[in-house]
């Protein structure tokens, strides 16, 4: 026999067991004693079997009550069991980070095992993307915060850190210092390293041409690795087969950057000052680059 049985009529069918009441099971339950005749009624019915007996003023399991009342006991049990784990999802609490990709190789892991360790009930969503579209994400209250980065000199609040910006080539192939046609290995637009690229080199009349666009950090240094152009990064986004060409004078030199952390606009945690060092504390770990 297939039946559909409702966990409250059975919820109340244990308790009127455990008391021997109607009464004082519909007072445990905050029900009427109707209600709860009404769902041990109903649930005779689906069974077609009765459940409770009278004798001497109290109420009693017969045999199939009996035999229903371990089952019924852990179908309710699981049951709350169900609900408590969905509960919990729903006061999980979400934190959704924005990073440039720069960073991404060496401070993020930090980033996210002392998250695990320190908020292990709090899941973290990880946007990568660049400054700008980070900020406007912010603004948008699509994350909570981010990491994002923008010239020292036209940055609108003071830094949280300061980034040093450099040339780099490929340090298998040689570059010569008198240089009078740049080849630019760029992210595609719109990106600020790669307006300043153009910006510096026409600044000090030097000619440019592009012969590789890039969206991402790992294309774009590979291809400065196989030595078909050079480009500008964060000095923190350095890797094997780049190197500085600080020595390259007709190269102009580069302003700083300000590294700043960005907050969405009504993002007030619990633990928001704890989250806020964690991210400074993980920074710390790796970049030494400016103050902190």
């Amino acid at each position: 026999m297939r039946v559909n049985l409702d966990v409250q009529s059975l919820r109340s069918f244990i308790k009127v067991g455990e008391t021997k009441s109607f009464t004082r099971a519909a007072q445990a339950l905050s029900l009427t004693q109707p209600a709860i005749s009404q769902q041990i009624r109903r649930l005779e019915d689906l069974l077609g079997v009765e459940l409770f007996v009278r004798e001497r003023r109290q109420v009693l399991l017969t045999l199939e009550g009996e035999k229903l009342f371990g089952y019924a006991k852990d179908i309710v049990a699981c049951n709350d069991k169900i609900g408590g784990l969905f509960e919990k999802e729903k006061r999980r609490e979400t934190v959704v980070l924005g990073m440039p990709e720069h960073f991404c190789e060496r401070v993020l892991p930090h980033i996210i095992s002392n998250m695990a360790i320190q908020f292990p009930s709090t899941q973290m969503v990880v946007k990568v993307a660049r400054s700008g579209v980070l900020m406007e994400a912010v603004k948008d209250g699509e994350i909570d915060l981010c990491l994002v980065i923008d010239e020292l000199g036209i940055a609108s609040e003071p830094p949280w850190h300061t980034l040093s910006v450099k040339w780099f080539g490929s340090a298998q192939a040689g570059l010569g210092d008198d240089l009078k046609d740049v080849p630019l290995v760029l992210f595609k637009p719109p990106c600020g390293f790669r307006s300043l690229a153009i910006r510096s080199l026409e600044a000090c009349g030097l000619k440019w041409h592009c012969v590789y666009e890039s969206e991402d950090l790992m294309s774009l240094r590979s291809a400065v690795q196989a030595g078909v152009g050079v480009t500008l990064l964060p000095y923190v986004a350095q890797a094997m087969g780049l190197r500085s060409l600080e020595g390259v004078s007709s190269l102009p030199r580069l302003p700083e950057f300000a590294v700043m952390l960005r907050e969405r606009a009504g993002w007030n945690p619990g633990c928001r000052q704890q989250m806020l060092d964690l991210i400074r504390t993980a920074w710390a770990s790796e970049y030494i680059d400016g103050p902190l």
